[in-house]
């Protein structure tokens, strides 16, 4: 959506969401001095009731989105502004570290740019690709993100032994450590290494989410598990 001005070049309207709690780091006068850029509308946001609300303003005339937004607010704002206004493409500029589950949704919700540097060059750089529709993800980000993926899949590459899945179907059936032990016949301090090896190849933290994942692994359990017609 991009328009003339008198003749001249034409420019990228961009929008500028900027959290309360932070600086725009001098990003607003740096846009009003390029020739290709223009800023239509800048709002200072203090929580996640102000994005509802400005929502319904004329957001639909920018041609790019940058949120400079804290952790606790950017995947709702970002949310919001998919809902309503889907084919504006969004910038996000990370003032904080960013999980990289947090950074997966953010681009499978749309997300054409996505970057921690808190210079003016390289945010523009990312509203011109956002705008083009080309995206960018600067790289400190995709080194994280790659990263973990490689953490995660080598939690999953580990295969869980006869033991772990018989321990992993007594949880399920509601046996806290001790009577674990008791019924397997090993030390109580055994059966936790067993149960945090359990944890660990699921990538969960608590005994409730490892029960939840039980019925998904019936394959594997198929193949490995030990049945017991005692219990």
């Amino acid at each position: 959506m991009m328009t003339e001005n008198n003749g001249q070049r034409s420019s990228i309207h961009v929008a500028l969401l900027v959290s309360s709690e932070l600086e725009d780091e001098g990003l607003l006068k740096v846009i009003h001095d390029l020739n290709d850029m223009a800023c239509n509308c800048h709002r200072v946001i203090h929580d996640i009731m102000d994005v509802e609300s400005i929502v319904t303003c004329q957001w639909d005339k920018a041609d790019v989105v940058i949120m400079m937004l804290t952790n606790k607010i950017v995947e709702s704002a970002v949310e919001i502004f998919h809902r309503n206004l889907a084919d504006v493409p969004i910038v996000i500029v990370a003032k904080e570290p960013l999980h990289w589950s947090v950074m997966a949704r953010l681009l499978d919700r749309g997300v054409q740019g996505l970057t921690q540097s808190m210079r003016a060059s390289v945010i523009v750089s990312m509203v011109r690709l956002a705008y083009y529709h080309s995206g960018g993800v600067d790289s400190e980000l995709i080194r994280q993100l790659l990263d973990a993926i490689q953490d995660e899949d080598a939690q999953h590459s580990a295969r869980l032994t006869t033991l772990d899945y018989h321990i992993w179907s007594l949880m399920v059936r509601g046996l806290s450590n001790p009577q674990i032990s008791q019924y397997c016949g090993i030390s109580v301090s055994q059966t936790k290494h067993h149960v945090n090896n359990i944890f660990k190849y699921l990538g969960v933290h608590d005994r409730e989410h490892a029960v939840m994942l039980y019925d998904t692994h019936k394959d594997e359990l198929k193949e490995s598990q030990v049945t017991d017609s005692r219990i």
